[in-house]
């Protein structure tokens, strides 16, 4: 069955997945959903360049997903999206239990079956 939901908001759905989807931006998500970091901190927990991490921050927060707050010199950067959370959230409790988050798909599985048949 095809949510509704899911139906009418797929462009926006896929977007957000897409942000989420890369390696740096969750890393980057995941330190944020723990509190405020200032762009110096936050570079050094992700092991990226200054510049790398405000392309990152810059999609981020066009998206809605990240927040800003200044002090004097300083701008902290926070995770500004419940749904953020969230993933970060079902992913940490999938993690948690051991299971693989990908595996070979069905018809990975036959071709191999078949194959040891054969041999």
């Amino acid at each position: 069955m095809i949510s509704r939901n899911l139906a009418a908001s797929a462009k926006t759905v896929s977007a957000f997945l897409n942000l989420m989807g890369n390696e740096k931006r969750l890393l980057i998500m995941n330190h944020l959903a723990g509190g405020e970091l200032s762009a110096g901190v936050l570079a050094e927990k992700v092991q990226l360049s200054q510049s790398a991490l405000s392309q990152h921050l810059a999609k981020l927060r066009a998206f809605g997903l990240v927040g800003t707050r200044r002090d004097g010199q300083v701008i902290y950067y926070y995770c500004s999206s419940g749904a953020a959370r969230e993933l970060l959230a079902m992913l940490d409790g999938f993690l948690m239990t051991g299971r693989p988050l990908a595996g070979p798909g069905p018809h990975y599985v036959a071709h191999r079956l078949r194959r040891l048949r054969m041999a």
